[in-house]
């Protein structure tokens, strides 16, 4: 659904102290591009679709939004900016009325690159209903 994957990066690149933690507005949809500069945010829908419970066009939503920097505190830093824009916010999406906005699950991880750098990943599923 592109008018929810665009509302989600205006509302996240329009957030000073989350911008301000990335140096701009690093955000991107699906996946950073290769040697992407840490830190970042990347956001992609993990499932979901209409409800087919009632009349209106109902959408139900999982995001998984997460930040990547060098050190598990930025990374850490990152999400709880995130949160603070997303976790029970309003959100305009064209053409829709967002109605539920919420954190559900969190997730951490830390890899190696080939190189041997760790990155340290820090996020959350975000449930988003539409009608």
């Amino acid at each position: 659904m592109n008018e929810l994957s665009a509302a989600i990066y205006s509302t996240l690149t329009g957030g000073t102290a989350l911008t301000t933690l990335l140096g701009g507005s690093a955000v991107y949809h699906h996946k950073a591009p290769d040697n992407a500069p840490l830190p970042y945010v990347v956001f992609n829908k993990q499932g979901g679709g209409p409800e087919n419970s009632h009349p209106d066009d109902a959408r139900d939503y999982v995001y998984f939004i997460r930040g990547y920097a060098a050190s598990a505190k930025a990374a850490g830093d990152i999400d709880a900016a995130v949160s603070a824009l997303l976790h029970r916010k309003g959100m305009t999406v064209t053409g829709w009325n967002c109605f539920w906005l919420a954190r559900e699950t969190d997730l951490e991880s830390e890899e190696t690159t080939p190189a041997g750098v760790s990155v340290y990943m820090a996020g959350a599923i975000y449930r988003i209903r539409i009608v």
